[in-house]
């Protein structure tokens, strides 16, 4: 797919090319981090090393063809066509618009205690948008986070506001797992200005409000 990607690059003679990438990169990290935090080469999960395989082929691409390149390490990301419902915030919104108790099955980072960075979709992708459109980058990677941590009662309680008869009890304590830092944003805000338009509680309700519309569940 990389090979595919660059070379489509080159044909088309596109201005940047941006490549996704995860803030699972920090798994571990203590504290803050920033994109030149040193990262591990060992991996604990095989998305994580292609991720790292993608990064330094992006920054060789970009040295080969001059053509600008950038990894956006994304954080948290959850709302609209997250099919995969994979974190907690999808599981716990979809759960309340179907009426059902929601699958707390292997969630990461899915207990009472525990506390994410989490970014609604909508804002997500305008900050990709305004990084691809940017006409000038001072870095090949760039965080996207809202720059805070959510807890998982605030989120809970989030959804109870706009569904209120839903109801969830969270495992207690802590995920049994090494901790995400709280990751920095200060070049996304710097070269575009980015700052998230929506808390959690705006971004839930228009979460509920996709849903119910008759989007895909």
């Amino acid at each position: 797919m990389l090979t595919a990607t660059f070379q489509v690059a080159v044909e088309w003679k596109v201005k940047r090319v941006t490549f996704s990438s995860t803030g699972g990169m920090y798994l571990g990290v203590q504290g803050q981090a920033d994109e030149e935090h040193p990262l591990l080469l060992q991996s604990p999960f095989p998305i994580l090393a292609y991720q790292k395989i993608v990064e330094v082929a992006a920054g060789e691409f970009a040295k080969k063809t001059g053509i600008s390149t950038i990894c956006v390490r994304l954080m948290g990301m959850y709302g609209p066509f997250d099919g995969a419902q994979l974190g907690l915030a999808p599981r716990l919104v979809h759960a309340a618009v179907g009426g059902r108790a929601p699958n707390l099955e292997n969630v990461f980072f899915g207990n009472a205690d525990d506390a994410i960075d989490l970014c609604y979709i909508k804002d997500m992708a305008r900050a990709i948008a305004l990084l691809q459109t940017a006409e000038e980058l001072q870095y090949d990677v760039y965080n996207i986070a809202s720059g805070k941590p959510t807890p998982n009662k605030e989120l809970v309680e989030a959804v109870k506001r706009v569904v209120p008869d839903f109801k969830v009890d969270l495992p207690r304590g802590h995920f049994p797992f090494p901790p995400l830092p709280l990751v920095e944003t200060k070049r996304l805000q710097s070269d575009t200005g980015f700052s998230p338009k929506f808390d959690t509680r705006s971004a839930i309700q228009d979460y509920v409000n996709w849903l119910k519309a008759g989007n895909p569940k």
